[in-house]
């Protein structure tokens, strides 16, 4: 009786089958016996492992979808199988796809190095490079966003994507090249705004919508001025359940104290505004009419939405070059006033704390030169911006404050090294 042949199954589907093995050996209740040193590690290196692993996935994706043909769509074969998501397998094939134009990311989301959010962030951006792009251009950008991406958080690894291009572009042409860009984005988002309410008969409203960029940050930048930790002086029901409140729930609360509180007699129709907000744009280039400009969150918009702006609402211009605000207050007053605040927010971009990623509405001014009651004055070079946590940290642990060439402050924590918080600057 001759035996029958079993064809061994491929390398590849025997690693799976070890992978497995390996998982059914890992109770998930022993990282509760782990000190907290190790659970931190632990956490850490099953971060790493599952960007390794979404590599492999996002692989067999596109083999998937290349044998697949172009009558099936894959997302619809993937929701059928495990997860039943249509979103986020229709994603999972974007994503899959572009990475094919983007090798070194994905060897680099393979390995660990980056997280997938940051590799579909890079992929993107390099499926959407002009087709006169060089192979040594697209290269170059491809290396500078993967060493951007171990620096910046993601939202500013975001901004960074948006003008990748500049790598290979001279000074100027990029100035142009961006302006028309933001103009057509603008103009695009505009198309796509909208918004509904809808009420629910229970006492409540539920609404939501599409806005702007620009518009976008207008009315977050309201609500967290509102909505910040430790701002508990608004209404005494904030002042009890502050702590117990979820992010989305502050947010909520500060978007009905904000509807409330809209100047009714300065709407649009009578010339106001509902929002001063700061933009920076360079001198030459507000002269010339060209040019981009930065909010003080690091969003860009166009030189034509500045100057529209500039006629309608009360914006505070900070213009590089140009005649500096009278900001010195000496020693006349101990806080920050709100034109230092703003100037400060502008070159700090938030709290200064390596790794915190807390906008400038919810930090804290702080004299890092000398502490006030040793003689410090309040003056935008004495001051700087910390959330209240890093802030009280900074005080009971005498951390050290340093600004460098550049005008960045940098710190230094008892037994630690100068460290600045990177984030992207355009």
């Amino acid at each position: 009786m001759v035996a029958e042949l079993v064809p061994s199954p491929p390398p590849l589907v025997g690693c799976l089958d070890a992978l497995d093995a390996v998982l059914d050996d890992m109770p998930v209740e022993a990282y509760a016996s782990l000190d907290p040193v190790m659970r931190r590690h632990a956490v850490e290196r099953l971060r790493r492992l599952k960007a390794r692993i979404a590599g492999q996935e996002l692989a067999a994706v596109r083999a998937l979808d290349a044998g697949l043909g172009d009558k099936a769509r894959t997302g619809e074969v993937l929701a059928r199988g495990f997860g039943r998501d249509k979103w986020e397998a229709d994603r999972s094939v974007r994503v899959a796809k572009a990475l094919s134009a983007a090798p070194k990311t994905e060897d680099a989301l393979a390995a660990g190095e980056l997280a997938e959010t940051q590799a579909a962030v890079i992929a993107s951006t390099m499926a959407d490079l002009p087709e006169g792009v060089t192979a040594d251009q697209r290269a170059a950008c491809e290396k500078s966003l993967i060493a951007d991406a171990k620096r910046f958080p993601i939202k500013d690894l975001r901004q960074r994507a948006l003008r990748v291009s500049d790598t290979f572009k001279q000074p100027a042409d990029a100035k142009v090249d961006e302006d028309e860009a933001l103009r057509l984005r603008e103009k695009r988002a505009w198309a796509r705004t909208e918004a509904w309410l809808v009420d629910d008969h229970d006492g409540t409203w539920r609404f939501g919508g599409r806005l702007p960029a620009l518009h976008g940050e207008m009315l977050r930048s309201a609500l967290d001025a509102i909505a910040a930790p430790r701002r508990r002086h608004l209404t005494p029901d904030q002042e009890r359940d502050q702590d117990e409140l979820t992010y989305s729930q502050r947010m909520g609360r500060a978007f009905a104290h904000l509807i409330e509180r809209l100047p009714t007699d300065k709407l649009p129709t009578a010339g106001g505004t509902p929002a001063v907000i700061t933009v920076n744009i360079d001198l030459a280039d507000l002269k010339k009419k060209v040019g981009a400009a930065t909010l003080t969150t690091g969003t860009r918009i166009s030189s034509s939405e500045l100057r529209r702006l500039a006629c309608n609402h009360g914006i505070l211009p900070m213009v590089f070059n140009g005649q500096p605000l009278p900001l010195d207050m000496g020693r006349a007053k101990r806080l920050f006033t709100p034109a230092q605040r703003i100037a400060i927010a502008n070159r700090d971009l938030g709290c200064i704390t390596p790794g915190c990623e807390a906008p400038p509405s919810w930090c804290e001014g702080h004299h890092w030169k000398q502490d006030w009651a040793q003689g410090a004055t309040t003056n935008i070079n004495d001051g700087t911006l910390m959330c209240s946590r890093h802030h009280h940290q900074a005080h009971d642990e005498n951390w050290q404050f340093r600004q460098t060439p550049d005008g960045i402050i940098e710190i230094k924590k008892p037994r630690g090294v100068w460290q600045r918080n990177h984030r992207w600057r355009p």
